[in-house]
């Protein structure tokens, strides 16, 4: 199956009522009882204490998929640590773990751009044979197969999908309506609607994305580039593609933007233009569809009741939509003590119905009948958007590319450097990336 015929095997499932029978409870067996908001755990209770340590980010779309594990399963023999962590230093901590002895971590949370490192180099346990074995048990049929497929390396498993995810555009109804704007579909569109918010309202910088040169400026970077039919590599070659006339274009279109933002944007990632959101010092954004479930939350949000989503703009009129696919979920450290089998176990208990229910409230489960009856806000634009939604490039090089990428591009951005010196610098680092990566 191609990636575009995965991801419309995502969509027509998801808009398909019904198109999978009931999903069966957690079965028979020897059982660590314990309950927690995902439900129960069953697991094959160790015969000896036995502490397993989850490495994942703390986040609304998160957590209910973690704590399923730490709260649902830690009783009797078993203890299931969820040491605090965020998205910034998760990858930091997994590479320290899987490169000593032995593991820190024993289950890692997982996500699309360190994905096809830690399969390439080993870190983490090939899963093919125990999905088979208990497919049943755990009722793994449940989750998406082109979710599965999305996060295989080289048509193998090593990740059990949690939820997915694709950008979104976030916007204010109330003041689109004031200033008399639809909904923008275009760069030019989204800028010009920004500025009508501020030269109309008391909102001085009415656009909020996630520019922080640590990583995000890299993903907008991409997802821009993508907008405008480019790629970050030759087609299946560790070849950047970076120093073109369209990365010059993706980032020029990026800096136009900056007139109408914060003068802090460059220090902006997720919670901080979420924030902005809630608090009414931006009206329009762009965001991953698993983190915006706070937006309309009234207890978290002074404008819940006026934020909606919508496919996002693209760069130029007859473009993509700014977006690309995410599919976080578990994996297994192979270089853990703990037997492989509890650790399998606890994964599927961690991507299992009672998780799913649980985080159905803030983001779009990788279980397919749950995410079809998931009341989200945000779900309709979501799957407006899939279809044109490309996952990052399945390279083990990714990673070290996303870093790279961000001082040279944020730079030209932040206008410190040319579009053009911010291609050629992107392309300089990410050569060098992929060399000092070994491949």
């Amino acid at each position: 199956m191609t990636r575009n015929a995965a991801r419309r095997s995502v969509l027509l499932a998801l808009a398909a009522a019904g198109s999978l029978g009931a999903l069966s409870a957690c079965g028979a067996g020897s059982e660590v009882s314990g309950e927690a908001a995902a439900g129960g755990c069953d697991v094959d209770a160790p015969d000896a204490a036995t502490t397993v340590n989850l490495l994942s980010y703390a986040s609304t779309a998160t957590d209910p998929f973690a704590k399923a594990m730490s709260d649902g399963c830690s009783t009797g023999n078993l203890t299931v640590k969820l040491p605090p962590t965020d998205l910034a230093g998760q990858h930091q901590r997994a590479v320290q773990s899987f490169s000593g002895p032995t593991a820190s971590y024993d289950i890692v949370e997982t996500y699309g751009s360190i994905r096809p490192l830690y399969a390439d180099r080993g870190w983490v346990v090939q899963l093919d044979d125990m999905i088979e074995a208990n497919s049943e048990r755990y009722a793994l049929d449940g989750i998406d197969p082109a979710l599965l497929e999305a996060v295989a390396y080289e048509g193998k498993q090593y990740t059990l999908p949690t939820f997915w995810g694709v950008a979104v555009l976030v916007y204010r109804k109330d003041l689109l309506e004031q200033v008399g704007r639809e909904v923008p579909t275009t760069f030019a569109e989204l800028i010009e609607t920004a500025q009508a918010i501020k030269d109309q309202t008391e909102v001085e910088a009415p656009l909020a994305i996630p520019f922080n040169p640590s990583g995000d400026i890299a993903s907008q970077f991409n997802q821009a580039l993508h907008s405008l039919g480019g790629s970050l590599f030759e087609d299946g070659q560790a070849v950047p593609t970076l120093d073109t006339d369209l990365a010059v274009k993706a980032i020029t279109a990026l800096a136009s933007l900056r007139p109408v933002m914060s003068e802090s944007v460059m220090s902006f990632s997720s919670p901080e233009v979420i924030t902005q959101l809630q608090t009414g010092q931006a009206a329009l954004g762009m965001l991953m569809s698993g983190r915006v479930a706070d937006l309309t939350d009234p207890d978290k949000s002074k404008f819940a009741d006026q934020i909606a989503f919508a496919v996002p703009p693209s760069v130029e009129p007859g473009g993509l939509p700014m977006t690309y696919l995410s599919v976080d979920g578990f994996s297994i450290a192979a270089n853990s003590s703990v037997d492989p089998e509890l650790l399998f176990q606890l994964a599927c208990i961690g991507t299992g119905e009672g998780a799913a229910k649980a985080a159905a409230n803030a983001t779009i489960p990788a279980r397919t009948e749950i995410a079809e009856s998931a009341e989200l806000p945000v779900k309709d634009a979501a799957l407006a958007t899939l279809p044109d939604a490309e996952p990052l490039p399945q390279v083990p090089y990714m990673a070290d590319v996303y870093t790279a990428l961000g001082a040279p591009i944020g730079a030209a951005v932040a206008g410190e450097t040319t579009p053009q010196e911010g291609a050629a610098a992107a392309q300089a680092a990410a050569v060098a990336a992929i060399a000092a990566a070994g491949y």
